[in-house]
């Protein structure tokens, strides 16, 4: 053998070199991300800035790309360095130099100020027609992009060598048998995956386990399934055994199935044995991953699928399905709909928006149509709310990106309405069950039977999610039926469900919401929303124990919107029971920042009731509600004259319970007077009545009556009751009067100069605080306490920003002081302005005002000693 004819000894570090062109400083970022993408993969990145060289620029980079082997482009807006000698910057001389290698190019968007020069050669690049290229907004984006841009090209090149070292090499052997390659089945994407990152990893990763055999990945139409597998396979293709795409989107019937499979691995069904056999034949010596896609319509066949894994123990199982199969062997996958943030409407930085996968798909799917969303403010939280509206469902922001040929996203979100015939039908090479959100709900409807689809329409009256005790009470069936139908919608995936600690909770997605809602008509429409109504007031109005009162709560918190809807529904249906209703909420009210709302509704009562609508207790009820609201929001006259209505009734009350609500309202009101006095009278009357009952209420009445002998200065008796205020909050959990028993109790500490006392006790009470559960009650009594402690220990500038924070959280929520609190703030801010100039006020009071009620928490914290995050 010739020195020529030998093979090649290659060093042990061959790695394939990525040469990364574009200008430096402006995309300095991304170059960094390029970089570690790359180097993800095992290759080398061919930079610059990876060492200093001796030699001139434009000798060394052509240098560095003629031992290269991949070429990346990255654009922007500059068009670069122009050397000596040179007609074309540097940029576009490593671009033409590179012809001959793959290239992979990605141009960042926005770029609002792109070089004439520059967009010249980018113009010429999309004339061409011979380059593909990618559009990005951010180095995370980016990243991504690259890593599985690459990923994707050694897989191709790998391919083609293989093919290509099976070719015959000479004459001699030209009759043997050539080796052929597998023939691909899994189809070429049309479209970059977004935001799947993790879902596709975890999928791999499933597949890879040595006891995970049939793995399914479910979700509603338009979640993406089926892109998520083909990523799922290409992931696989490179290490993994030979991988097979069936598709069944259009199969009908379960028998369908095996000859599928069969065509797909280029088995020839002969002879008299069944298909069955002839497949565990293939399969049983040949390790395979085979990717079944869209099996909901023929699920029936998963007894013979389960057949096949007994019998070859080298194969593995991918399906796609909006139902999971139900077989021992199934590992389920349930695909979440992309991230939009936390709530509808969400104050999320632009930065942080951008970052969200759903914002990103949009974006995306907006420039391939040609329109390049601008980053303005208006423009991304347009995008942001529309993501949201659509719940993060890829199907649905796809079809309302592509409306952005047309309108920007602003008028997009305008036209949100009804999220089912908005968008428009999407590309026609979807399935036609896929081209619009309407035709890919009625698929999965036409799936149900009768009494899912029953079920399926009367769930749409409940208005962001449900219980299984509530779907029973809408229905008119009995918790374990309600929850069999639940777990079939959940598992035809028509159903979200999150499972919490006390129990699940469903919901549906707004577009299934829509369509279920269409389905509800008539009589059977009015009895849902009666029964909806009805469920929703019994669960505001049950007789709680005290030790529940916090739980009752928050049962409310999470049904809040249902309880809106079913109080609209007695506002068009049944007046009288809302009295009742509304005395029972003033609580939850109060302690969850809902004061103003209250008192809109209990003032649309008071104007839309007619005579003889009410019986007296309904009238005496919304009178309780009417003084206790008014209160709350500043509206002191009506206060004042619903007391005075009160105080009318109170000789011929005979209900006990009412009388002591009516008692502690008045000991609320008439501090408004100045009648301390009578105030005090009342409350202790309130007091002595729920303590003969055991009632929750007696705390609201104790802390009544200890700010009220404060206010008397008899500090003595006030700590007494205050003292029993927090052990009944600590006992209970309940944040509200553990906060207003010790931060008055604090303030009087500060007026006996107990500073240190007072400072231990906003400690503790911080220590005991959870933020996300604070209220403007309870920051506006500690910002008090506070502001006195630094004004007693000679700080005033942190008790001015104490005062303007109360300010300012009051003014978000539309709440004012308590009557019993006001003398106190007022001589707050007084004394804190007479120790400092305007100019020093206006300045801390405007920084209070602007803090949020966790940020002015974060403020005390910070100052009294208290743990972070408590």
């Amino acid at each position: 053998m010739s020195p020529d004819e030998s093979a090649v000894i290659r060093t042990p570090d061959q790695r394939l070199r990525v040469f990364v062109s574009s200008t430096l400083a402006e995309l300095a970022e991304e170059r960094a991300a390029v970089a570690r993408a790359i180097t993800s993969l095992g290759l080398a990145p061919v930079m610059f800035e990876l060492g200093a060289r001796p030699h001139p620029p434009q000798e060394l980079y052509r240098a560095y790309l003629a031992q290269s082997d991949v070429f990346i482009g990255l654009y922007w807006e500059s068009y670069g360095w122009v050397g000596p000698g040179m007609d074309i910057s540097g940029l576009e001389d490593e671009f033409r130099l590179s012809g001959g290698r793959p290239r992979l190019l990605y141009l960042k968007a926005p770029a609002p100020e792109r070089q004439p020069r520059l967009e010249a050669m980018i113009d010429e690049i999309r004339t061409q027609g011979t380059d593909a290229y990618r559009t990005f907004r951010s180095t995370r984006e980016l990243g991504r992009l690259v890593r599985d841009d690459l990923a994707l090209l050694l897989s191709e090149r790998f391919v083609s060598s293989a093919r290509a070292a099976a070719a015959p090499r000479t004459d001699a052997v030209a009759d043997a048998p050539a080796a052929v390659a597998p023939r691909r089945t899994l189809p070429l994407p049309a479209t970059s995956l977004v935001g799947r990152d993790d879902d596709v990893a975890a999928v791999v990763t499933l597949l890879r386990a040595a006891d995970v055999r049939l793995v399914t990945v479910t979700g509603p139409g338009g979640m993406g399934k089926t892109r998520v597998a083909i990523a799922v396979g290409e992931a696989l293709a490179a290490a993994d055994p030979p991988l097979l795409f069936v598709p069944l989107a259009d199969a009908t019937d379960e028998g369908e199935v095996l000859p599928r499979i069969a065509s797909a691995a280029d088995v020839v069904i002969e002879g008299t044995r069944s298909i069955r056999e002839i497949l565990v034949d293939h399969f049983s010596s040949r390790p395979t991953v085979m990717i079944l896609d869209n099996l909901e319509q023929v699920t029936a066949v998963a007894p013979e699928l389960d057949a096949l894994l007994a019998s070859c123990p080298g194969l593995k199982i991918l399906a796609t399905s909006r139902i999971a199969l139900r077989l021992r062997a199934e590992h389920e996958y349930v695909l979440p709909p992309l991230e939009t943030g936390s709530e509808p409407g969400d104050r999320a930085s632009i930065d942080d928006a951008l970052l969200l996968p759903a914002v990103q798909l949009f974006l995306d799917r907006a420039d391939a149509v040609g329109r390049r969303v601008d980053s303005s403010p208006r423009s991304i939280r347009a995008v942001l709310e529309i993501c949201q509206r659509l719940d993060g469902l890829p199907l649905a922001i796809e079809l309302a990106a592509a409306r952005t040929r047309l309108l920007d996203p602003v008028a997009v979100l305008a036209r949100l309405e009804n999220v089912l015939d908005a968008l428009g039908s999407g590309p026609v090479d979807l399935p036609e069950r896929q081209r619009g959100l309407r035709a890919t709900v009625e698929w999965s409807v036409g799936l149900l039977g009768e009494e899912e689809r029953r079920l399926l329409s009367r769930l749409s009256v409940f208005v962001g999610g449900w219980t299984v005790s509530a779907a029973a009470a809408v229905a008119g069936l009995d918790d374990d039926a309600a929850l069999d139908l639940l777990d079939l919608l959940v598992g035809n995936s028509l159903v979200v469900v999150t499972l919490g600690e006390d129990e699940p909770r469903f919901r549906m997605l707004t577009a299934v919401r829509e369509y279920a809602a269409e389905l509800l008509t008539g009589e059977d429409r009015a009895e849902a929303e009666r029964c909806h109504a009805r469920h929703f007031a019994d669960l505001a109005e049950s007789d709680v124990d005290a030790a529940d009162r916090s739980a009752w709560g928050e049962r409310l918190h999470t049904d809040e919107d249902n309880l809106r809807a079913a109080i609209r529904w007695f506002f068009a249906h049944d007046i009288a029971r809302l009295p009742h209703l509304f005395r029972a909420l003033w609580l939850y009210w109060q302690v969850y920042d809902r004061m103003s709302e209250a008192r809109h509704l209990a003032g649309e009562l008071q104007r839309v009731v007619r005579p003889g609508d009410l019986d007296e207790r309904a009238e005496t009820e919304l009178l309780f509600t009417i003084a206790v609201t008014s209160t709350e929001v500043g509206d002191d006259q009506a206060a004042l004259d619903a007391v005075d209505a009160i105080a009318q009734r109170m000789a011929a009350l005979r209900d006990p319970e009412l009388r002591d609500a009516l008692l502690l309202a008045d000991s609320w009101v008439r501090p408004l007077r100045g009648d301390l006095d009578g105030a005090l009278a009342s409350a202790e009357a309130a007091y002595a009545g729920y303590a003969s009952r055991e009632d929750l209420f007696v705390a609201a009445a104790a802390l009544t009556i200890g700010m009220l002998r404060m206010a008397l200065g008899d500090d003595d008796s006030a700590r007494r009751y205050l003292m029993e205020v927090d052990e009944f909050g600590g006992r209970l959990d309940i944040q509200w009067l553990t906060a207003a028993g010790l931060t008055h109790l604090a303030i009087m500490d500060v007026r006996s100069d107990a500073t240190e006392a007072a400072r231990d006790r906003l400690r503790r009470l911080l220590s005991r605080l959870d933020d996300d559960r604070t209220v403007t009650l309870s920051a506006s009594l500690i910002l008090a306490a506070f502001g006195d402690l630094s004004l007693a220990e000679g700080r005033a500038e942190p008790a001015a920003t104490a005062v303007g924070a109360i300010d300012g959280l009051r003014r978000r929520t539309g709440v004012a002081p308590w009557p019993n609190s006001r003398g106190h703030e007022e001589d707050l801010r007084r004394r804190v302005r007479a120790e400092m100039t305007p100019a020093e006020w206006d300045r801390a009071y405007d920084a209070g005002t602007a803090l949020r009620l966790t940020e002015a928490m974060a403020v005390v914290r910070e100052a009294v000693g208290a743990p972070a995050g408590a």
